[in-house]
């Protein structure tokens, strides 16, 4: 009979296990580039859209950034697109690309306002965005599927840690001077 030992696997230091922030330093001087906020933050936000947003996405052949204006705009429409480009926080060259995909596939509708007695080749005439009957419908197929998925990471957290992970969210977007997140659906 030949009994098998088990090896004792080497303990790992787990997140937990090392928190360089309980003892940080004002100068940052203890902080390697892994445990920087940016990093972290990067590296889960990158997590959550590859393993959370883009399989559901991929189901209803949207891009990221595709569903992101989509429900901006289901949510806010009619915009100016100045005002899709705050909204989105995304760049102004992106949003006009995604825009143009999003009307030549029927999901929005693209106005350019030309005020009276202004000739046809006025700079930067304002451009209103509004959402088409097809894009709502696809909005609404794809936001109870983005609603459950967001829950499903949201429920892995306490009630508890969901509040302070909430107020911790805004209390740094007001630090750094980030607009608080418009409650909209759009991941």
């Amino acid at each position: 009979m030949t009994t098998t030992r088990k090896k004792n696997p080497q303990k790992r230091s787990s997140p937990r296990a090392s928190r360089p922030w309980l003892a940080l330093k004002r100068n940052g001087s203890n902080l390697n580039v892994e445990d920087f906020l940016t990093f972290r933050i990067t590296r889960l936000s990158n997590a959550l859209r590859n393993n959370l947003t883009k399989p559901y996405l991929e189901e209803f052949s949207l891009s990221l950034p595709e569903w992101r204006l989509l429900a901006l705009i289901a949510r806010f429409a009619p915009l100016r697109f100045s005002e899709v480009t705050n909204r989105s926080s995304m760049d102004k060259g992106q949003v006009s690309r995604t825009l143009r995909v999003m009307e030549k596939r029927g999901l929005t509708k693209l106005t350019t306002l030309r005020p009276r007695g202004r000739s046809a080749e006025a700079l930067a005439a304002p451009v209103m965005v509004a959402i088409t009957a097809k894009g709502r419908t696809l909005y609404k197929s794809v936001l109870p599927v983005a609603r459950q998925r967001q829950a499903q990471v949201l429920l892995t957290l306490t009630q508890a840690e969901r509040i302070a992970l909430y107020d911790t969210l805004d209390k740094l977007s007001a630090t750094i001077g980030a607009a608080p997140a418009s409650n909209y659906d759009a991941e």
